[in-house]
């Protein structure tokens, strides 16, 4: 007799911790449908104090597809050049970094890791952006942290700070996992 009032009760509480966590987290046990998988080389340009042409690669995965719920996350790498005219030299750099939108209508976050060079000093730094995609052009705007700062040691070279870029992603491979 006892046993079985203990299972009734250890019954009791694991169905009452299971609708506990679908009300609280509707979506705690739910498996995307589809996850889509693309990968291509990216060109773009970017303005601000100078232009940069940019040359890439981004690896972009898709999940829970419907009209106005699905994530997108992206990592990507790339270089970039410019000129300086006013010291006449380039700025070469490269970026790592990764972005993420949360629906297909909302904007895109990211942050990157930037290095740049003027071919005889290294500046490092970050950069937060905020754009929006549409379909695989993303244009975004942020800001390069970039050390040592222009403003406070003028002896080094100067490179974009505020900045607005157009990226067009070329896809060479796409991939579609999970049901139709």
């Amino acid at each position: 007799m006892k046993r079985n009032k203990l299972k009734l009760v250890l019954f009791v509480l694991f169905l009452s911790f299971v609708s506990t966590a679908f009300a609280v987290y509707p979506n705690l046990f739910y498996l995307p449908k589809k996850t889509k998988l693309k990968t291509g080389t990216y060109f773009g340009l970017q303005s601000g104090r100078f232009y940069a042409l940019e040359y890439g690669w981004e690896l972009q995965r898709k999940t829970r597809e419907d009209l106005v719920h699905s994530n997108t996350t992206a990592v990507h790498h790339g270089l970039n050049a410019s000129f300086d005219f006013s010291r006449l030299n380039p700025i070469l750099g490269y970026d790592i970094g990764f972005w993420s939108r949360t629906g297909n209508f909302d904007l895109t976050y990211g942050l990157s890791a930037a290095v740049r060079t003027d071919l005889k000093q290294l500046r490092f730094g970050v950069c937060p952006s905020v754009g929006i995609k549409v379909w695989q052009l993303h244009v975004q705007t942020g800001m390069y942290v970039l050390a040592p700062f222009y403003a406070l040691d003028n002896t080094t070279f100067n490179s974009n700070t505020f900045f607005i870029s157009a990226r067009f992603l070329v896809v060479k491979h796409k991939k579609t996992k999970g049901a139709n």
